[in-house]
């Protein structure tokens, strides 16, 4: 009875907000005995079109991100973070 532990990430999603997108990534850790799947978990997490691409760990996001966030998207999403912040000054 052989037990190992292992993370795939089994799902990326590109999410469009307004002049930009999102990508939403979910992992399965996984629990594996004698080759099949006994249990399991899901861990999701979203990147920003600011992330420091240096961090992402697995190729596939990493392509993935690199593709969908263009100089363009990057600044988009820069206005809107400083729109943001304009915002919250004038409620105040």
């Amino acid at each position: 009875m052989a037990l190992s532990k292992k993370t795939v990430t089994d799902k990326i999603e590109i999410v469009r907000v307004k002049d930009y997108y999102l990508l939403q990534v979910r992992e399965d850790k996984q629990i594996i005995e004698n080759g099949a799947r006994i249990s399991g978990s899901y861990n999701r997490y979203v990147l920003n079109p600011d992330h420091d691409v240096s961090n992402i760990t697995d190729d596939v996001v990493k392509e993935q991100f690199t593709a969908v966030m263009t100089n363009s998207v990057k600044e988009n999403y820069a206005k809107f973070l400083k729109e943001q912040v304009e915002e919250n000054k004038e409620g105040e």
